[in-house]
């Protein structure tokens, strides 16, 4: 049969307060609390910042994609591209013409302003006749 001894009472030796340190339980310090602000930060951080610029960032990858085909299928289709000459001050007519080709568009581009800026009717090389205009 086990022999228990009395507590005593107000006396504290060496090894029970290394012993009653380490019973201690742990009733959520701030540790806890700092844990859980940090967690809550990242939630919102992430909510507010990171899916909405993966969002812009896929709509991005897709307007690109979408001009991509579209200029491929307009050079691979040999859709024309149509010039326009627009004046900015003056109530003339504007003036249109169908280039088919990117590069062949440039250089209508090109003309279209060297012509203008002479003061001469332009008339692109590169281009179809002119389109009827508004």
């Amino acid at each position: 049969m086990p022999r228990w001894r009395k507590a005593r009472m107000g006396k504290i030796r060496p090894g029970d307060a290394a012993e009653a340190v380490f019973t201690v339980p742990d009733v959520g310090g701030l540790d806890d609390i700092g844990a859980a602000m940090l967690v809550l930060l990242a939630v919102v951080v992430l909510a507010i910042v990171v899916i909405p610029l993966l969002l812009f960032g896929i709509e991005l990858i897709l307007l690109g994609l979408l001009v991509a085909a579209g200029v491929v299928g307009r050079t691979l289709l040999r859709r024309p591209w149509i010039v326009q000459a627009t004046p900015i001050a003056t109530a003339a007519e504007e003036l249109s013409w169908r280039v088919v080709g990117w590069r062949r568009s440039a250089r209508a581009v090109d003309e279209v302003t060297a012509s203008l800026g002479a003061g001469l009717d332009p008339s692109p090389a590169e281009a179809s006749a002119p389109i009827a205009t508004r």
